[in-house]
């Protein structure tokens, strides 16, 4: 009795990660709209890893010193994730914000259970079933009247910005994946430091062009808070809780938390930005939405599938 008890906090543990890390993101997203006018986005992704740095490196460094061994046995790995989770995803969000709505990126940041899965299938072969192949086309059906804007039998043309962060959560979802395929004592702080310093570095040379070629960093009050804000939540403490999750609970299942990212984002757009959810947004969430619960229907149809085999 004594050790169900104990045990049942730990099980919720996994989820409540999931779910900060989700707030944190939709906050994040809000904000970087709210200031997409007057600070650059690879120069707001730069500033906030390299907060991100700051903040964690007390935390990370001797558990990446311990690492170094393995780190070296799995660097091309280790690449990718800092390139696709932390240069690239992030980076994309922020210049799609720069000409789509935050309620666009949060709706289609829902999608994202169904691009795991995708992508789970076209690295691993792990789809196999007629279900979750159903399930992605109605999803993707939802996304292109988003990224649309309602249009997709009318006038059919699709935003390059809704393209662009289509794209973001398509490497998002691959970053999702390919995390498990670490290590188990690679995973966690190790990992977390190992990627925020080297997608860093990724986004330097991006950040001095962007700089000299185009607009610089405003240093202002508001953008050192909004680099803290994205460097310690949006960065540090929810890329933590995310790996977490995943680490306890799966890609595929950590990833249906996604779609709470609308959820706290819409709320916060409303709030703070005055956006409102169109025809074609109900639209596309309903799609979205009727592709997560056909994914996730239980395997009693299977069940039955095999009783009918010869």
């Amino acid at each position: 009795m004594a050790s169900n008890q104990q045990s049942s906090p730990l099980a919720w543990l996994p989820i409540l990660l999931a779910v900060i890390a989700t707030i944190s993101w939709a906050g994040n997203i809000t904000l970087a709209k709210l200031v997409n006018e007057s600070i650059p986005p690879i120069g707001l992704a730069f500033w906030r890893w390299t907060v991100a740095s700051l903040v964690l490196a007390p935390f990370v460094l001797r558990p990446m010193r311990e690492q170094w061994p393995l780190f070296k046995a799995n660097a091309s790995l280790m690449v990718l994730l800092a390139l696709f989770g932390v240069a690239g995803y992030n980076t994309l969000v922020y210049i799609a914000l720069e000409n789509t709505l935050s309620t666009n990126v949060v709706i289609l940041q829902s999608s994202s259970p169904l691009w795991i899965l995708l992508v789970q299938f076209l690295l691993f072969r792990q789809l196999t079933t007629i279900k979750q192949t159903f399930a992605i086309s109605v999803s993707a059906i939802g996304v292109l009247l988003i990224i649309t804007k309602g249009q997709l039998v009318t006038d059919f043309s699709i935003g390059n910005s809704e393209l662009i962060a289509l794209f973001a959560i398509l490497v998002w979802a691959t970053y999702s994946v390919l995390v498990q395929k670490l290590p188990e004592s690679l995973k966690g702080l190790p990992m977390l430091g190992y990627t925020v310093f080297l997608g860093n570095m990724m986004l330097l040379p991006f950040y001095l062009g962007e700089s000299l070629l185009f607009e610089p960093m405003p240093m202002t009050k508001e953008s050192l808070a909004i680099s803290l804000y994205t460097g310690i939540f949006a960065s540090g403490i929810a890329f933590f809780c995310w790996n977490a999750a995943v680490q306890r609970m799966g890609a595929a299942t950590t990833g249906q938390f996604m779609h709470l990212i609308p959820v706290f984002g819409l709320i916060f757009s409303m709030l703070f930005l005055g956006e409102r959810l169109e025809s074609y947004h109900w639209l596309g969430i309903g799609f979205i939405v009727t592709g997560i619960v056909v994914a996730n229907l239980s395997v009693n149809r299977n069940l039955v599938d095999t009783k009918k085999a010869p």
